[in-house]
């Protein structure tokens, strides 16, 4: 793996994709996504530990005009990561297998943190303070490491 000023080469890929190649689809699919799945695993931790936690509960409003009484840790709580469905992918990854790391609802509290994009982007009246993007910013390196070397390990367990 080199990089050079942003720009970055993964050696070994054609070898990955060629062993993947002989695996039948759902097998391959298989392996895609637990590799992805490992990968995103840092980033998924640093987010959490990024992430802003509320000095005492607090009451969050929806956009119809419901309010809720959250407690901290919602927003920490409430990252992961998740497959992206098919249909959501389009252009050069409409075919292949995608994870990303997304907000949904709280693993403690079922409600979805609607303010988790005024903290990672900030308003005209709130500085910005990114939990997601320094997270993968930071382990993109990492990422591919680790997804390498786990399709590689799907792989040769799956053609055993």
């Amino acid at each position: 793996m080199t990089d050079n000023a942003g720009d970055m080469e993964i050696l070994g890929l054609d070898e990955l994709d060629r062993k993947l190649g002989l695996l039948d689809d759902k097998l391959a699919g298989k392996a895609l996504y637990s590799a992805l799945g490992f990968a995103l695993t840092p980033v998924v931790k640093e987010a959490k530990t990024r992430a802003s936690k509320a000095n005492e509960p607090h009451t969050m409003t929806y956009p119809n005009g419901k309010t809720v009484d959250v407690d901290p840790g919602l927003l920490k709580s409430a990252i992961r990561k998740r497959r992206v469905p098919k249909k959501e992918m389009v252009g050069e990854f409409a075919t292949g297998a995608a994870m990303g790391v997304y907000i949904g609802k709280g693993t403690k509290q079922k409600v979805y943190p609607n303010y988790w994009h005024f903290i990672e982007y900030g308003t005209p009246t709130f500085p910005a303070a990114p939990f997601i993007r320094p997270a993968f910013d930071n382990n993109v390196e990492l990422m591919l490491e680790r997804f390498s070397d786990k399709l590689n390990q799907n792989i040769d367990k799956y053609l055993e």
